[in-house]
């Protein structure tokens, strides 16, 4: 299988998703009473006005790798050679641990596709239209259960908050980003909201992050760490020498340095996505 470069890690500062929104029932009048209720109008999901979506073809070049970003203009929001359950765990806002069951075909298939909404969209508004996406398109149907599993709670350190308020226009600019460095690896947070900084986290200590900062709005920062494998492990120069592994603080202790947040390891109880269904999306 083609390797997948996604840069979904450092794209928009994306809100995290909740559950597909449920239509709601209608209520019929009833001839018994004047005072009956009138019915209530079907609230319609947030859905992208058009979705062109097929198997991708393995031959095709592909001189950008993989990827899912949105497009200027802030209407259209393309995948190329896309995992399903990669693109459920961008919609959900989750890692692999949280989505149980599913065909083999989830992880092996890749798919491209090309979605436009009739409007500019905001980070809010994607990840619901990407929800529906799934559900129409693939058929996608789960239902979530909460287990306690071991998790990281992320919390404002006693310290204070000492990212920067960020209340600009959305512009799409990719929450967070790889930045020139020196030392050690560097991001870049612009206008990032925590949601998306916790899923961010995730991805990299490959655990659930239970975000109880209580902070709402974006947030600009710089983050500067030593990923795990890079301080313990001994690396190569250009020459293959040997280099010692690199200095400096862990992501633990970077957040809470540089971002006055805390990370914490606690066994806390987190939604798991169970699927129900799941089908192959026709080429269209």
């Amino acid at each position: 299988m083609r390797t997948c470069f996604v840069s979904l890690v450092t794209f928009l500062g994306l809100m995290a998703a909740g559950l597909i929104y449920a239509n709601q029932a209608a209520t019929p009048k009833t001839a018994q009473s004047n005072d009956a209720a009138p019915p209530q109008t079907e609230t319609k999901a947030p859905a992208f006005e058009v979705v062109a979506i097929k198997p991708s073809d393995p031959m095709a070049p592909r001189p950008d790798g993989c990827f899912m970003k949105g497009q200027p203009g802030g209407q259209t929001f393309i995948g190329r050679c896309m995992p399903l359950r990669l693109m459920i765990t961008y919609a959900y806002k989750i890692i692999d641990s949280q989505l149980v069951g599913g065909p083999t075909w989830m992880d092996t298939e890749q798919f491209d596709f090309d979605a436009k909404a009739d409007h500019t969209l905001t980070r809010a508004e994607l990840a619901p239209m990407m929800q529906t996406m799934l559900a129409e398109r693939f058929n996608l149907k789960f239902h979530t259960e909460a287990r306690t599993m071991p998790a990281l709670v992320l919390t404002v350190d006693k310290s204070g908050n000492k990212m920067t308020a960020n209340t600009g226009a959305n512009d799409w600019t990719i929450a967070i980003m790889p930045a020139p460095a020196k030392t050690m690896p560097k991001f870049k947070g612009t206008r990032c909201p925590v949601s998306y900084l916790s899923w961010w986290i995730a991805q990299r200590q490959s655990r659930p992050v239970v975000d109880k900062t209580g902070l709402d709005g974006f947030w600009d920062f710089t983050l500067e760490y030593v990923p795990d494998q890079l301080g313990e492990q001994a690396r190569k120069g250009p020459g293959g020498e040997p280099v010692p592994p690199m200095d400096g603080p862990n992501l633990i202790t970077a957040l809470r340095e540089q971002l006055g947040l805390k990370l914490e390891q606690a066994k806390a109880p987190v939604d798991v996505y169970i699927i129900d269904r799941v089908e192959k999306v026709a080429a269209n």
